[in-house]
């Protein structure tokens, strides 16, 4: 009944994209912008992974997995550069380390689930990134930035990732372990809900946002 709804989910992106565009005066450094560019590179992986199959004849997981290496590094890398005390500085450059070899034990030890979802590694990107945007919102409500907070893009951009990843992880690792049976229009509603969630903060956060708290 609402399969079709996984197909809308490019044109959010889009119209967070496009906001993102013509908000590009409040986006100064390479910092800021890389949000705009991660928000483009997954319409990018979106539109790719709709034809991979028609295009190569093969599954288009291989899209999304390779998605899910650029992403979650992508992630953690803003993470890092947004956080300013030194130890959390060093456990985002250890969760960075920690990730990559994860996916590629992922491909080692999974040979067989090579054109499935990397489940293991999705889950082990999200469980960083919430401990890593924890200490960012930790760091934040210390600090002066309490009191403008809700100014600055990235603080937005790293709600969109929680709200979209937090809850999507559960659901996801219920259908891989059979606590639910996976059914195509339940999958779509829930990654429809989650992507509106998540790109309505990206496009409050650059509505919202003034270029002074977003360096």
């Amino acid at each position: 009944m609402f399969a079709f709804l996984r197909f809308y989910i490019i044109y959010l992106a889009l119209l967070s994209g496009t906001v993102g565009v013509f908000s590009l005066n409040k986006l100064p450094g390479k910092k800021a912008k890389s949000i705009l560019v991660l928000i483009w590179f997954s319409i990018v992986t979106e539109i790719v992974g709709y034809y991979f199959t028609q295009w190569t004849g093969l599954l288009n997981y291989y899209v999304y997995n390779f998605y899910i290496f650029v992403s979650f590094s992508a992630y953690i890398l803003l993470l890092k550069s947004l956080l300013l005390k030194h130890n959390n500085k060093v456990a985002a450059t250890l969760f960075l380390t920690l990730f990559i070899i994860s996916y590629f034990l992922n491909i080692l030890y999974f040979k067989e689930n090579i054109n499935k979802s990397f489940i293991y590694s999705f889950a082990v990107g999200v469980l960083l990134v919430m401990i890593l945007s924890c200490l960012y919102l930790v760091e934040i409500f210390n600090s002066d930035k309490i009191l403008k907070f809700k100014k600055s893009v990235f603080f937005w951009y790293i709600l969109g990732i929680l709200v979209f990843h937090v809850p999507f992880l559960p659901f996801m690792l219920a259908i891989k372990w059979f606590l639910i049976k996976q059914d195509e229009s339940i999958f779509s509603l829930v990654l429809f809900i989650l992507n509106f969630l998540s790109h309505s903060c990206y496009i409050i956060g650059f509505v919202w946002s003034e270029k002074k708290y977003n360096y």
